[in-house]
């Protein structure tokens, strides 16, 4: 009575019920993992392709005239800039008639000299373009150089004034980098 063919089936069938649920839930598990892998595959490629796309539009220049023009003509040309100085901030008083109007800016020169080597020129060379600019700044008014293309106007004059004061290190590059005018 105990070798019943029906009792020795079930443990069999057990078995292979608890290898089908096994091999079920790798099954299940392998497609999320597939399923996401390709959901990251995909949204960085798009993350990439977007990425590629500001990269080309910022890359077509805009017609004459537009304010895209405007902050192109206010980046300094710095191809030979070897290295950075950055000298005390400007305080000035503007040359506004109605009313006393102050300016304070911060520059730093853009040099040539032996690369990787820390800038510090001499103190005659400082001086000599501090007292350059500041002939420019106390000439400005703050309608002037308050617009953009008034600072890269300014940005201009600036560099001109400093390449005349001083020859060694040769001034290549004007930057600001904080220019705030008191209205």
């Amino acid at each position: 009575m105990s070798d019943n063919p029906t009792n020795q089936s079930q443990p069999e069938e057990k078995k292979s019920g608890k290898k089908i649920i096994l091999l079920a839930i790798v099954v299940i598990v392998l497609l999320a993992g597939a399923g996401s892998g390709f959901y990251f595959w995909k949204s960085s490629s798009t993350a990439a392709a977007e990425v590629s796309k500001k990269k080309n539009s910022r890359k077509s220049e805009p017609a004459e005239g537009e304010e895209g023009d405007a902050f192109k003509n206010s980046l300094p040309n710095d191809e030979d800039v070897k290295n950075v100085v950055e000298l005390p901030a400007f305080i000035v008083n503007l040359a506004d008639t109605e009313q006393a109007r102050y300016l304070r800016m911060t520059v730093s020169l853009g040099i040539d000299g032996p690369e990787g080597k820390e800038a510090k020129p001499d103190q005659l060379f400082t001086t000599r373009v501090r007292n350059a600019m500041l002939t420019v700044l106390s000439d400005k008014k703050s309608e002037e150089i308050l617009s953009v293309e008034g600072k890269a106007k300014l940005r201009k004059e600036l560099l001109q004034a400093a390449q005349a004061a001083s020859d060694e290190p040769m001034v290549h590059a004007i930057y600001i980098t904080d220019f705030i005018v008191q209205l």
